[in-house]
């Protein structure tokens, strides 16, 4: 397995294209590199790919990729070569010769304080699989391979902590779940990721805890008022980090916004009220079943400026996979530009109170650097330099690594 693809990946919660021709060739290159860079340092491929030479291989034919005018197959001749330098202006990544094991550990690897704050498990035994036949199919699409008998099992607790604490550089993580009612139709209930979460903290020495919990909440389903006794309630066991909503998900595949008097809105005035300061929202990256009506920005930005003391964060920063990242376009604004224009309209500065992450959307765009070089210029530019969070939704995808 490569360090990280080439082409579209979906952690699930959307429908990604085929890979083209073009992702093919990029895949072949980067085997042929890896398999040539290991050979020249004597070192087992397997070994090679797990260290950051791998990691070098993989951006080193991803710089040539940006670059070339098509498919190899098409064309004819090869994508690589030995330069790393881009014949046409674009983003590209900054790294040493693949064979240069020092260096590539100097580039690539470091002691950073890693916070991932967009990770997921699920209880592979829990009553959703019988109970919610939809999230069984939206979990199933997305389950990392392994060799258990019950594919769900790749992502349980066990392989979670595994993969997140002990195969990778993650420092803290934020645990959150897929779309949910409540503890009968939840892939990850909340008494189950706050046991977790206990179960990580009997891992680690005094300190700093190394998970913390999102409690999901579906307002626009059953009683509102229950909704909110129930926010009260998980707030009170001193667990929630932060309230997380599908605002474009809802029975009939009608959602809700958040600056909706009826629903929305007291939604965050009641976390307000109990001290959860941080609200979270998936925007962008429509489910199958989205009303994609209600999974713009706006209302989440429009709320920021009637609660200027908490935070709001936009997960996957709206970003459209159908849509080309290019230079801001606020004639026209799709994906990250939506975004973008929704803060413009409400006169919000960079570094305030709404925030992005980037789960998914960097892991789609690591192989097209000049897109990716777009949407992270335009994030850090607009939304703020101290406003962009690293988020990987792993473990959909295996090690976040």
């Amino acid at each position: 397995m490569l360090p990280f693809g080439a082409g579209p990946a979906s952690n699930g919660e959307f429908v990604p294209g085929a890979p083209s021709a073009h992702d093919r060739d990029v895949f072949d290159a980067t085997l042929a590199e890896i398999e040539r860079a290991a050979h020249r340092s004597g070192i087992e491929r397997r070994v090679f790919l797990r260290g950051a030479g791998g990691v070098a291989a993989a951006l080193t034919v991803f710089n040539l990729a940006a670059c070339s005018g098509g498919s190899r197959r098409s064309k004819g001749g090869s994508t690589t070569s030995r330069s790393t330098t881009p014949s046409t202006s674009g983003g590209t990544y900054s790294v040493p010769t693949t064979e240069d094991l020092p260096a590539c550990r100097r580039a690539l690897a470091g002691d950073e304080l890693i916070f991932d704050v967009h990770t997921h498990h699920v209880m592979p035994h829990g009553p959703w699989r019988q109970t919610a036949p939809a999230t069984v199919g939206l979990v199933r699409g997305m389950l990392p391979q392994c060799s258990a008998p019950d594919r769900f099992e790749c992502a349980d607790r066990e392989a979670y902590l595994h993969t997140m604490f002990l195969t990778s550089d993650t420092t803290v993580a934020m645990l959150t779940d897929v779309p949910g009612t409540g503890p009968d139709d939840s892939a990850l209930p909340f008494a189950d990721a706050v046991d977790t979460r206990e179960f990580v903290a009997q891992l680690t020495h005094g300190g700093a805890p190394r998970l913390l919990v999102h409690n999901v909440i579906a307002p626009n389903f059953g009683d509102l008022h229950q909704r909110l006794d129930g926010m009260e309630a998980t707030a009170a066991t001193g667990a929630v980090a932060a309230f997380k909503v599908y605002t474009a998900w809802g029975p009939n595949r009608r959602g809700f916004a958040l600056d909706d008097p009826a629903i929305g809105l007291p939604v965050v005035q009641k976390a307000h009220d109990v001290g959860v300061k941080v609200v979270v929202a998936h925007k962008g990256l429509p489910l199958v079943d989205f009303d994609r009506s209600h999974n713009g920005p706006e209302d989440m930005v429009a709320v920021s400026r009637i609660f200027p003391d908490m935070q709001f964060v936009v997960f996957h920063s709206n970003w459209d996979p159908n849509h080309t990242e290019g230079p801001y376009n606020p004639a026209a604004p799709i994906g990250i530009d939506r975004l973008l224009a929704a803060l413009d309209a409400r006169h919000v500065p960079p570094n305030s109170n709404v925030w992005v992450d980037i789960a998914s959307v960097w892991r789609n765009l690591l192989s097209r650097p000049t897109q990716a070089a777009h949407l992270l210029g335009k994030l850090l530019s607009r939304v703020g330099e101290d406003r962009v969070l690293w988020g990987t939704d792993a473990v959909w995808y295996g090690s976040p690594q």
